[in-house]
């Protein structure tokens, strides 16, 4: 498994048949009202709370609560029948998966993995006796934590404003538009077609950005294999065509604000803003990677106007500028 919307289909089709301990039944017709084909029904996120609680009753009185919360998850799966390891996944993805927050019609998710996990759940558990199932459900130490995955939620919010701000001021192409356009996709010679028009795509562009910002369902999600594998270290967050919902995968340098944290005067709630409105440039607006901020993202020669309309950190970039949340200090050593 690649990326979240295919555990997602996963844990539909374990939950199409009962197969969980009679005392899981409740919760187990609940997580098959939860995981609707579209994405998951807000309205049933309690029972991730009651899964959860449930697995917090098996630790009363226990000395080894990591013991104890592994040893139910596995009796809860019957095992010694065909399927039990993807049961297991499936109880274990969902103890993991959390309602972050909940505004009008939108709901934002996040899916935590433990840390020590490389790959997800169904792959990392296929085929594991009860020792090695037991050993790899007793790990639960999250990727993000409680505090990130508030913190994703807020940058969304953000995000969400900027883009609809964006939106608007594109709509009425005033002085300081036309200004910050030129800024972030135009060199000094270009000219007032290519401005105008310029702007007709941005204004496309975020029209799209605000509208998935807005999402009935957006979801941030760990990526094990990647995350992993060591290559995606200098990765700030991505976005994938295989995912039909909203889903923008979070790394470590997100949550550390990694190298722009050198420029020291964009606040980190800000960058996370920044980060989500670059990846969903990528989602809705066809945008590339071809230039990030520490390269340098003033347009000119060796980047030209038209790989700047097509750089997702000139879309990030250009929105934070326009809404007013870059320092002078910022534009004029990202604009290099």
């Amino acid at each position: 498994m690649d990326i979240f919307t295919d555990v997602y289909n996963k844990s539909r089709d374990v939950l199409q048949t009962k197969g969980l301990d009679i005392n899981w039944q409740t919760i187990e017709q609940n997580l098959t009202s939860l995981l609707e084909r579209d994405g998951p029904n807000a309205g049933e996120a309690q029972v991730l709370d009651d899964l959860r609680k449930k697995l917090k009753q098996a630790v009363k009185l226990k000395l080894l609560k990591g013991d104890a919360i592994a040893k139910e998850i596995f009796n809860a799966s019957t095992p010694g029948t065909a399927g039990f390891q993807d049961r297991a996944a499936m109880l274990k993805t969902m103890n993991h998966f959390y309602l972050v927050a909940k505004k009008g019609n939108q709901s934002i998710w996040v899916v935590d993995s433990p840390k020590a996990y490389g790959k997800w759940s169904y792959d990392l558990f296929m085929g594991k006796d009860k020792s090695a199932l037991i050993t790899q459900l007793k790990k639960k130490q999250e990727v993000f934590g409680a505090n990130n995955r508030s913190m994703m939620s807020d940058a969304l919010q953000h995000a969400r404003k900027w883009s609809a701000d964006v939106e608007v001021l594109l709509g009425k192409k005033e002085g300081k538009v036309k200004e910050t356009v030129m800024r972030w996709f135009h060199g000094a010679d270009s000219t007032e077609e290519a401005v105008q028009a310029s702007m007709t795509t941005l204004a496309a562009g975020f029209k799209k950005i605000h509208a998935s910002c807005n999402s009935t369902q957006v979801i941030f999600s760990d990526r094990p294999e990647k995350r992993a594998s060591g290559e995606w270290d200098e990765v700030y967050a991505s976005v994938n065509a295989g995912d039909v919902m909203p889903v923008i995968y979070i790394y470590q340098l997100f949550l550390k604000t990694g190298k722009k944290n050198l420029f020291g005067a964009v606040p980190k709630m800000w960058l996370c803003a920044l980060t989500v409105i670059h990846e969903l440039s990528h989602k809705v607006a066809n945008t590339d990677d071809i230039r990030y901020d520490d390269d340098g993202l003033k347009p000119g020669v060796g980047f030209p106007s038209n790989q700047a309309l097509k750089n997702a950190d000139s879309w990030a970039y250009f929105a934070a500028d326009l809404v007013g949340a870059l320092s002078k200090g910022t534009i004029n050593r990202t604009l290099v």
